[in-house]
């Protein structure tokens, strides 16, 4: 008879270690569906419409946002020229060539600093070089030396733009046989910008309303702008005269055209919806 009790009260240890798990899992079960009930009530509050956000690491909600890209675009009268003129003189020999081209250069500044009353900072050397000129002899392959060739170019700043024309036949007819042409720009760069800038975040606007109102969204302020690039593009004239002949220069005067330059600005700005 002891050994049968004994017997009945280890299997009745064996039942009780065997039934607290299930009581710790009840525990367990409880607390996650209290869990599911509580966002549950979250989405019902909701009623299941609205917006979808993220919630952030802090627990603060990330508002939609919508970022475009906005353009501005402006055109302007030049007001500053850039002429680009040279002296290209032919000798048997290097000093021939060189000097040569000393004495014609010589008549540029003339024109330049004493009829046209130029500034010494306008005028700027862009290019001065000799160099031999070759003739190829096909027979034996070799090249042999035939003269030498003196350059020296220079570009004008100038904002005198009704009279280019005439300085451009001033220089020739002093000895310039080299027009490497006019650049037009201007030197109201800032101002300017600013104005592209201001079209370029009107477009960003319109074009962020656009898309809000198309979402069923109101827009609301700008949260990042960054501007990503703005300049303006030049009006060339290039290869006027590569070698001006005196008797064509002495023809007609010339006429240099200006148009206008473009100015731009692109903007990238994020906004705020709701």
């Amino acid at each position: 008879m002891v050994e049968k009790k004994t017997e009945q009260t280890q299997t009745g240890t064996e039942t009780n270690r065997m039934a607290k798990p299930r009581g710790r899992s009840k525990w367990v079960l409880t607390a996650a569906l209290a869990v599911a009930v509580g966002i549950g009530a979250v989405i019902g509050a909701n009623g299941g419409k609205g917006d979808v956000y993220a919630a952030g690491e802090a627990g603060e909600v990330q508002k939609g946002i919508i970022t475009v890209s906005g353009q501005g675009e402006l055109q302007a009268a030049p007001d500053v020229a850039y002429v680009n003129v040279g002296v290209e003189t032919r000798a048997a020999t290097a000093k021939e060539a060189q000097a040569s081209n000393a004495t014609k250069f010589a008549a540029l500044q003339t024109v330049l600093f004493e009829k046209s009353k130029l500034a010494e900072k306008d005028v700027k050397t862009t290019n001065f070089n000799v160099q031999p000129q070759y003739t190829y002899n096909e027979k034996d392959g070799t090249n042999k030396v035939t003269g030498y060739v003196a350059t020296h170019s220079i570009q004008i700043t100038t904002r005198d733009l009704i009279n280019i024309g005439q300085l451009l036949d001033n220089l020739s007819a002093a000895g310039a046989n080299r027009m490497d042409g006019v650049q037009f720009d201007t030197e109201k760069q800032d101002q300017y910008e600013l104005q592209a800038l201001e079209k370029a975040m009107a477009n960003a606007k319109a074009k962020a309303e656009t898309l809000a109102k198309a979402a069923g969204k109101q827009l609301k302020a700008a949260v990042n702008i960054s501007q990503s690039s703005s300049g303006s593009i030049p009006v060339y004239n290039k290869g006027l005269m590569s070698a001006v002949p005196q008797a064509a220069a002495d023809s007609a005067s010339t006429t240099i055209q200006t148009g206008e330059i473009t100015l731009s600005a692109n903007v990238q700005v994020s906004y705020e919806m709701e």
